[in-house]
């Protein structure tokens, strides 16, 4: 990146005494520091249609991601009421939390510092998605300030409870009006920075039950939607729509992906989201042999899905390039 050879340059030349930086090792600590600070992560960065699986397993959760122009990141989470604190737990299994590892200081205390100091830098008039016609807070890139960026929580406990602790939580990005929102009087979604969506044990009442301004939203059924009126999933409910490979189109097994009528299967279920103003995510694909993972995610962006779902982020940038 252009970012990285000016910073080598500019922490080079500084005035640096033997205590700051003792060796190449010392520079390159420093330099990785200042890159992943809040002001300077997605200089040069471009967004691509990749979700971050398990995204609190990277090095650096959120920023691994921004680094890369990830569209999309997801954080699983965990209350627990008798602890009577207000920490929740990111983690991927009950054995696997960690009392460093809490959805505060993992993400939204870093998506707060980064927002700030993006609508410090940049003018407000960003328009967000490409949905707003009057002004609208920056998002996360520096190159598309107008981006939103997705963020799926995925409820690993009680979900009525969780909805409670969460949405407080995000009362703070509520404030500067960061998030996204649809208005359910005027059936009109407003872009944000930030677009939650809630997955797993998110209850789809309380999604529903939100009142006038609903800013959690639910990762919709992609093999389940239909062409009925009465869809319950639109673009208010669910942004994003989201299913299985194997729940889309049955088990794939053959190296070269899909079946033709499995690829015939998963384009209608794309197009019908499409249709609804709703975007696409296949999980759950192969990622052994290397051969088939690649023939599955090129079937996958040739039916026109928006995301591909993975585990190593700069292979799934990459093929996306």
């Amino acid at each position: 990146m252009r970012y990285l050879s000016r910073e080598i340059a500019r922490l080079s030349h500084q005035n640096l005494g033997p205590d700051e930086f003792r060796s190449h090792a010392d520079l390159l600590d420093h330099l990785e520091h200042d890159f992943y600070s809040a002001s300077g992560i997605t200089h040069d960065v471009f967004v691509k249609g990749v979700h971050s699986h398990n995204d609190y397993w990277r090095r650096r959760p959120l920023l691994d991601a921004l680094s890369l122009g990830v569209h999309s990141v997801e954080a699983d989470i965990w209350y627990f009421p008798d602890n009577n604190d207000n920490d929740v737990f990111v983690g991927h299994s009950k054995k696997a939390l960690r009392q460093d590892h809490l959805l505060d200081s993992l993400y939204l205390d870093q998506l707060h510092a980064i927002l700030a100091g993006a609508n410090n830098r940049n003018s407000t008039d960003a328009v967000v998605s490409g949905a707003e016609t009057a002004t609208a807070p920056a998002g996360v890139w520096d190159t598309d300030s107008g981006q939103t960026l997705y963020f799926f929580i995925d409820f690993k406990t009680d979900g009525n409870v969780l909805f409670d602790v969460l949405s407080k939580k995000l009362d703070r990005f509520r404030t500067e009006n960061w998030l996204s929102w649809y208005n359910t009087s005027s059936s009109e979604f407003h872009w944000g920075p930030i677009t939650v969506i809630g997955t797993g044990n998110t209850p789809l009442d309380r999604v529903l039950g939100m009142g006038e301004r609903r800013d959690i939203f639910f990762d919709g059924p992609l093999d389940k939607l239909t062409d009925a009126d009465d869809q319950i999933y639109t673009l208010g409910v669910s942004p994003i729509a989201s299913a299985s490979l194997k729940a889309l189109v049955g088990s794939v097994s053959s190296s070269n992906g899909l079946s033709a009528s499995q690829l015939d299967t998963a384009r209608q279920q794309v197009a019908r989201a499409h249709k609804l103003g709703i975007k696409t995510r296949v999980w759950d694909t192969p990622w052994w042999p290397v051969s088939k993972k690649y023939a599955v995610w090129n079937q996958i962006i040739q039916v026109n899905s928006d995301f591909l779902n993975a585990d190593d982020l700069a292979d799934a940038v990459a093929f996306r390039n």
